[in-house]
């Protein structure tokens, strides 16, 4: 958990945020002493629809007001419902012809604070307020949550602010919306799992989820889990929270029926700290429990909707739409015009574009979605010119300096987490493990040095990504060319050091047309370059290896001029900078080939 923020102070916060938010939008107004945020548009010949409790949530609820989803949104501060004076003032700004619909998380402070602005209204001779209350968690037992039911997690956006907001803007009745209201929290199940707590600005509290262990059934305002467990694998976090929501033969909290073949909606919401790149793979898990179940949702939603400050965690939700059906009266396909129904607030995604869909495509299984192209055989090795040298050798090198460079991987790592962005560990050895895959399917097996050069190149494109790879890819491929030219030759010259020292060369000025690094920048040409050079010159492998590390070493005292370390600015840390990763990348690989060479020449 981070306990670090821009604005520290909670209590200018949420006002500061609320401006923000309607001076990015010019449909929404504030009334800033209230923080009432509500449409500048508001048509009083609608049901109004309000939804409020404390801020820490966002985009919920205040990021919900718009055409075809909330007239009003009221936020208390961090954590904390409302008052009933702002309430009262909410439904004073956004009166309505046919009633004013309270939509509430079930949390005893907006019962109570909302119930109180609906008695203001009623002495105030506004008639038809009435209360929608939400609570879709089912994570607490029933026979501990006896008194005052299910709490509210993300649901509430999905139950009311959408499927309402859309059913307002359809001019239903005000009754028939209380009761589709009322009919879909009952059927909606929701969990929230957590990797920590959040931090609220300005505040100090132990918090923290021990090192190695997660929450599984938390709130919205940083209470415990009910369940605190070492962390399983990914698999086991979605099935269990699954689990929660639809086994029918948990009698403390099977609250929603659930049938073969009901018609569901996923709704995935990020508590606020996770990073979207998580959240995909999230839904992806999720749909293939769920098909493998029986379940194929109708529609899905992944994202921010309901969130905890800067929770690093995630909640699942099911609406039942076949229950709400019956109970309601509304076929599955008004209920899902609903929820497609187009809307211009800032919370909800815009996916009333997505459907509907031809008939082909809006039910098909996960894997229909996904098409791959053949996967390319082995290519026969080339009848072209051919250079031949020692396949033990040539194969020896190669699993020597790949072994290098993954034994390596921590430091480089390390180094690019301080100077980079972290990935060039990674990168060099997926490009060596590929290599060591390669040798085991033969790759240089028949001596062909061209042809091992040919393969190589797509190997580590393939495996290798970011900058370094690219570079190395457009060095080997140089060193392809060259090595193709120099076999047509007549009659085809030695492969030995001093050889493949000038094939070295010709492959860097390929590189030099692609790129403006140079030694001297802090990049790997400032291993690479001195290596090739010497190579050339000496046709001492054990020379060229000493100048590439001396070239390597040498970038701890070079400012990067190229790169993303270019952007890094000065360590004031006292630390010594690093040698840049990709340079150190390219001594392992060198060294390796002199190891496994052992002679000079």
């Amino acid at each position: 958990m981070t306990d670090r923020h821009i604005f520290n102070d909670h209590t200018t916060l949420v006002v500061r945020s609320l401006k923000g938010l309607v001076g990015s939008h010019p449909y929404l107004s504030l009334i800033p002493s209230l923080k009432v945020v509500y449409r500048a548009d508001h048509d009083p010949s609608k049901v109004s629809l309000i939804c409020g409790g404390g801020s820490g949530h966002e985009p919920g609820t205040v990021g919900f007001v718009g055409a075809g989803l909330l007239n009003a949104g009221v936020a208390g501060d961090v954590f904390a419902s409302p008052s009933a004076k702002q309430v009262f003032g909410a439904i004073k700004k956004v009166p309505s012809e046919k009633g004013t619909i309270l939509i509430i998380t079930n949390y005893t402070g907006d019962n109570l604070h909302f119930g109180l602005a609906r008695l203001m209204a009623q002495s105030a001779g506004i008639e038809n307020v009435e209360l929608v209350v939400v609570g879709d968690d089912v994570s607490v037992p029933r026979s501990r949550g006896s008194m005052v039911g299910r709490r509210c997690l993300a649901g509430i956006i999905l139950i009311v602010c959408k499927i309402l907001g859309a059913g307002s803007t359809k001019n239903m009745s005000f009754d028939a919306l209380v009761n589709l209201g009322r009919s879909s929290s009952s059927n909606m199940g929701s969990v929230c799992m957590a990797l920590d707590h959040c931090h609220v600005p300005g505040r100090t509290g132990e918090w923290q989820i021990p090192e190695g262990r997660i929450e599984i059934g938390l709130g919205l305002h940083n209470e415990t889990g009910v369940f605190n467990v070492a962390q399983p694998s990914e698999e086991e976090i979605i099935k269990r929270m699954l689990d929660l929501i639809l086994d029918q033969d948990d009698p403390e909290r099977a609250f929603v029926k659930f049938k073969p073949d009901d018609e569901i909606v996923l709704l995935i919401n990020n508590q606020g700290g996770m990073s979207m790149l998580e959240m995909g793979a999230v839904a992806d898990e999720t749909l293939i429990q769920l098909e493998s179940r029986g379940i194929i949702p109708a529609r899905i939603f992944n994202g921010p909707f309901m969130g905890s400050m800067n929770m690093p965690g995630m909640s699942i939700s099911l609406l039942n739409l076949t229950n709400v059906s019956e109970e309601c009266g509304l076929s599955i396909e008004e209920l899902l015009e609903l929820i497609d129904a187009p809307h211009n607030s800032p919370g909800w995604p815009a996916t009333q574009n997505m459907y509907p869909v031809p008939d082909h495509l809006a039910r098909r299984k996960r894997e229909e979605h996904f098409t791959e192209v053949d996967a390319e055989p082995r290519k026969e090795v080339s009848k072209g010119p051919k250079l031949i040298a020692s396949a033990k050798t040539i194969q020896e090198c190669m699993r020597i300096a790949a072994e290098d460079v993954i034994a390596l991987e921590p430091q480089l790592t390390r180094w690019d987490t301080i100077v980079g962005d972290g990935d060039c560990g990674e990168t060099c050895a997926s490009g060596a493990h590929a290599v060591l895959k390669a040798i085991e399917d033969g790759v240089g097996s028949d001596g062909d040095v061209v042809n091992l050069f040919r393969e190589l190149t797509e190997i580590i494109d393939d495996a290798c990504g970011g900058t370094l790879g690219a570079i190395i890819s457009i060095f080997l491929a140089g060193m392809t060319n060259a090595l193709i030219s120099s076999a047509s030759s007549n009659p085809p010259p030695k492969v030995n050091a001093e050889f493949m020292g000038k094939i070295a060369l010709q492959g860097l000025e390929t590189l030099k047309q692609r790129t403006a690094a140079r030694v001297g920048h802090r990049t790997v040409m400032d291993a690479l370059i001195p290596f090739a050079e010497t190579l050339a010159s000496t046709g001492d492998l054990n020379k060229a290896a000493e100048k590439c590390k001396q070239g390597g070493e040498n970038t701890t005292k070079l400012k990067a001029k190229l790169g993303r370390a270019a952007y890094v600015g000065e360590r004031d840390d006292g630390k010594p900078q690093p040698p840049d990763p990709g340079a150190m990348a390219c001594v392992a690989v060198v060294e390796g080939l002199a190891k496994a060479c052992g002679v000079k020449g």
